[in-house]
């Protein structure tokens, strides 16, 4: 067996061996692949790598840390992320993952990270361990990983939304974005969201983005608050649709959603995911997801239940 450098050139065989070992719960499509690891500069090549022999794929790890240094943000808290590990069912028990894992952290560390998170990666396929493979959980915390908290994703396949639209207090309203209020949500993530939410707007317009995939909450001029609706014409996979290939009809996804601070406690963020639901009703969506979240009795006053769960983890790298 040799542990190679990560190549696009594996890109169908890393997806055949995703979807071998995970693809009943996170069914992998090479689209997403593509665009989460191999278009993603934050991926860190010295720590990412194949296991392979007699020209089949073993396994692979794919580790990440911050370099988009000419942005305004930085992400991460001074750690990086083990996107995803995974070896063949049949190639376990061999010490191949325990390689890769320790190769990955070794040359995050080299690198100046002091942590290393599961998941939660700027283009992240997952916020943390799946509870649905509780193996996996035991495996990392073996090897020193702490669990810290339970997120998860939700879903609503009723198509009970309320189609009409909210009245807002104090005259504020909602609408879809368009490609002229770039510079203002721009300016409204700063101030409210200035890490990874802000992050993740700016790469939508950077990477086809309209307008569609936001609804914007205005007061006059000025926006102060936003609700996310993506569906599958959209320009990119966004987080809460990874997993579309699970759903017979078309998947539609809510969030994330922020108000202002200088704005909460007016009903506000109900009344804007209601608007996203209502939204994503007109475009034929029945099936919604939230994707990490754990505000899990807030979205139930809307019909979402529990649908994935996830444990954050960390390892500190010494």
């Amino acid at each position: 067996m040799n542990i190679i450098p990560l190549n696009e050139d594996w890109l169908a065989p890393m997806c055949e061996l995703w979807n071998q070992e995970l693809g009943d719960d996170f069914p992998m499509r090479e689209q997403l692949m593509r665009q989460n690891t191999f278009q993603d500069e934050n991926v860190y090549l010295e720590g990412s790598k194949l296991a392979v022999e007699d020209g089949s794929l073993l396994g692979f790890v794919i580790a990440k840390k911050w370099q988009e240094q000419q942005r305004e943000m930085h992400l991460g808290d001074g750690g990086g992320w083990i996107q995803a590990i995974l070896v063949r069912s049949d190639a376990r028990g061999k010490g191949i993952g325990s390689r890769l894992l320790e190769q990955a952290e070794q040359a995050l560390k080299d690198a100046g990270a002091e942590l290393a998170y599961i998941g939660r990666d700027p283009w992240h396929y997952i916020p943390g361990i799946p509870k649905a493979f509780p193996e996996a959980k035991a495996w990392l915390e073996r090897r020193g990983y702490e669990v810290l908290y339970e997120v998860f994703d939700l879903v609503n396949q009723t198509g009970a939304g309320d189609a009409a639209r909210q009245e807002y207090v104090e005259g504020a309203h909602s609408r879809l974005l368009e490609e002229k209020d770039r510079e203002e949500m721009l300016r409204f993530f700063k101030r409210c969201f200035p890490g990874r939410w802000y992050y993740e707007a700016q790469c939508y317009w950077e990477r086809g983005g309209k307008g569609r995939e936001f609804l914007g909450l205005f007061l006059g001029e000025e926006m102060i608050g936003f609700c996310r609706v993506n569906d599958g014409e959209s320009p990119l996979i966004a987080q809460n649709t990874y997993w579309a290939p699970l759903f017979d009809g078309p998947l539609g996804g809510i969030g994330p959603l922020g108000v202002d601070n200088r704005f909460r406690g007016k009903g506000y963020g109900l009344a804007i995911v209601k608007d996203g639901v209502a939204e994503l009703a007109s475009r034929g969506v029945k099936n919604l997801v939230i994707d990490w979240t754990e505000l899990v009795d807030f979205y139930a006053k809307m019909g979402f239940t529990v649908w994935k769960g996830y444990d954050l983890a960390k390892k500190t790298l010494k």
